[in-house]
């Protein structure tokens, strides 16, 4: 049944070639605009703290997916030889989206809708079926919360004065 929503998903982007080459940008440009976008959180001063939860949220589910992604060894659709179940790219996007909606939900929920449009071109363009993202999502929204619920543990240093 996956596979055949996965089919169905990428016959209806060739359908519509505007879609489907959006679609295609949007899960080119996803782990770059995210590594960006942690980057420029971890810089600055008012959201470093989110910045690196983000971080090691992202590290910790990549990880997890490719330790899983390599035992489970699920085909992929496209001609790419590795496994696919889960996906890496949706673990970290959603971590990263996940640890950062717990400091601020307004980047969290912009963070979110570009994570969907990016994961979605992800099963367009044939890297993965429905399946490999959900599962590499929930692992990711996993990893987020461990992240922030990690950091609570140790309280933010204090300056004096």
């Amino acid at each position: 049944m996956d596979r055949a929503a996965g089919a169905a998903v990428r016959e209806a982007a060739a359908r519509a070639p505007r879609a489907g080459a959006a679609l295609a940008l949007a899960a080119g440009t996803l782990s770059p605009a995210f590594r960006v976008v942690v980057a420029v959180l971890c810089a600055r001063r008012a959201t470093r703290r989110d910045g690196f939860i983000a971080l090691a949220a992202s590290v910790a589910a990549a990880l997890a997916a490719r330790a899983a992604r390599d035992r489970i060894g699920r085909r992929r659709p496209g001609p790419r030889t590795e496994g696919g179940f889960p996906s890496r790219h949706a673990a970290a996007a959603v971590a990263i989206t996940t640890a950062v909606a717990g400091g601020d939900r307004r980047l969290g929920a912009a963070l979110g809708a570009a994570a969907a449009v990016g994961l979605a071109g992800r099963v367009t363009d044939g890297h993965h079926e429905p399946a490999d993202i959900a599962a590499g999502a929930l692992l990711g929204a996993a990893a987020g919360c461990a992240a922030r619920t990690a950091a609570g543990v140790f309280p933010r240093r204090r300056t004096a004065g």
